[in-house]
């Protein structure tokens, strides 16, 4: 099920909502909790109920590796550390099973000439998140970091709804103690007020900006070609990329904001994920703003694991490389997505080469070259064809002055209130050269809104509040709402 569609905000939130708090309040609180984790497979399985079998039996097979290492009787070295040993094994082959196996078996074929059948394989949704939170639990378990939790907290950490697709990481002594607090079991009016302000910008940059974006890179590849690409002049290739770096911005900051919100509303705190990485002035400082959740799990189970920076400088940079390649490799069984952790790996070991000197410079300037750093590696993660990106970059240097430009404004413009309303009046020159400056005030605004704006944090935070921002916030959730009949999947639902 979607955040973003009709089902969820005006059937399933508000009954989940009405059960939970209802349940509570007659002192039926094991029953209340039974209600959600029971809320959040049917949130899974909307679409496809058999992926909460797969669910159920991750979170069985997992609950038993935690109830065996936590067992106090259990001291035995060689034991836990076989236990550890295959509840790593497990995760990690199930992982690999749905989404790489199609992925390397293509690559043995392609390398050794043999004819092995690629397996009709779904991808299940959210299966990247759900295991990695399940590694760092059992390898938490190992360390002795926790108590024996009951069955039904440990489901409900893994399978609660608002996070459970698309994140955060997080961890257990993040969520599970919430579950319990008595606290947390009535309505909290401040955390009802600041989740709905959470869900509401949410759902606007969702709705109103990212799906906005996505026409541009979608007039691009289009039936999964890119002949469009190699026609773009420069300025409609320089659109194009900023295109693609603000909706996949706004995908995923508008899904970290309704995460946060929704869970907000039934009194959880989930972790901030998303802190204006665009804002960031070195790439150290980019990867502690975007998707901070998964630097901490792959510094704390990766990283330091493999030695972190305790050996010698060249150990230190091997270990940066291999956790920013399995970053990209995380996101996606393609080679693009390896080439794009690939390139972040490098450009953080030449920053931490070069940090002394790099630091000293103008903080615009590094901004600067960070951001168009981020801007190019982004190209590599979105186009499946390795060799697309480079197509892209001699448009946007050699493209000259072409026309594309009204192509891409005409995709953008198509189904425009402003620009339809202007058609009534106005003849096709005239709405053609409004459409083209209306796309251009979108990527502006866009931008501005990425390096200059308030996050949603520092918004939802402030205390004074007056009647134009209660106006605004209506305003916005009435927009977005108007355009959830185009449904629009999370970009983040795909890893």
């Amino acid at each position: 099920m979607l955040f973003n569609s009709y089902a969820f905000l005006m059937l399933f939130l508000p009954i989940t909502f009405l059960v939970y708090f209802g349940l509570n309040r007659c002192g039926c609180y094991r029953a209340a909790s039974v209600a959600l984790l029971s809320a959040s497979f049917i949130f899974y399985g909307y679409e496809n109920w058999r992926l909460c079998l797969l669910l159920a039996a991750s979170i069985g097979i997992n609950y038993l590796f935690h109830a065996a290492l936590t067992e106090g009787r259990i001291n035995i070295v060689w034991y836990r550390k076989l236990l550890l040993f295959c509840g790593l094994a497990v995760n990690l082959g199930i992982l690999f099973y749905f989404k790489y196996l199609n992925f390397f078996l293509t690559n043995v074929n392609k390398l050794t000439g043999s004819s092995f059948l690629l397996k009709n394989v779904v991808l299940p949704l959210g299966i990247s998140f759900y295991t990695f939170q399940q590694v760092s639990f059992v390898v938490d378990s190992y360390r002795g970091e926790m108590r024996q939790y009951p069955f039904w907290e440990y489901a409900l950490f893994v399978s609660f709804f608002p996070q459970l697709v698309a994140g955060p990481i997080v961890l257990h002594r993040e969520m599970i103690p919430q579950f319990t607090d008595p606290e947390k079991r009535r309505i909290n009016y401040a955390n009802l007020f600041s989740g709905a302000e959470y869900l509401i910008l949410g759902l606007a940059k969702k709705m109103l900006l990212a799906d906005s974006f996505s026409k541009i890179c979608d007039i691009c590849c289009e039936s999964g070609g890119y002949s469009v690409i190699v026609s773009l002049d420069s300025l409609s290739a320089a659109a194009v990329i900023l295109s693609y770096t603000l909706e996949i911005y706004f995908d995923f900051s508008g899904y970290c904001d309704m995460a946060i919100g929704i869970g907000r509303l039934f009194n959880f705190e989930i972790p901030i994920n998303f802190r204006s990485p665009y804002k960031a002035i070195n790439i150290a400082d980019f990867w502690k703003r975007w998707h901070i959740t998964l630097t901490r799990f792959l510094t704390t189970y990766l990283y330091i694991p493999l030695g972190g920076n305790r050996g010698s400088k060249w150990k230190t940079y091997r270990n940066v490389l291999i956790v920013f390649t399995l970053s990209g490799l995380w996101h996606g069984a393609d080679w693009h997505f390896v080439i794009w952790g690939m390139l972040h790996g490098v450009m953080m070991v030449f920053y931490r080469t070069n940090q002394t000197w790099i630091d000293r410079l103008p903080k615009w300037l590094t901004w600067f070259l960070t951001f168009g750093f981020v801007n190019a590696a982004w190209m590599f993660f979105w186009l499946e064809s390795e060799k697309m990106p480079l197509r892209l970059f001699s448009r946007l240097f050699c493209g000259g002055l072409g026309n594309t430009w009204t192509t891409l404004s005409q995709g953008f413009c198509e189904d425009s209130f402003f620009v339809s309303f202007v058609m009534m009046f106005a003849g096709a020159e005239t709405v053609q050269a409004v459409s083209q400056i209306y796309m251009l005030i979108w990527l502006c605004a866009g931008l501005l809104i990425c390096v200059a704006a308030p996050s949603t944090h520092e918004i939802v935070a402030k205390k004074h509040r007056n009647q134009i921002y209660y106006l605004g916030l209506a305003v916005l959730f009435f927009a977005a709402v108007v355009h959830l009949s185009g449904v629009s999947k999370f970009i983040y639902f795909n890893f």
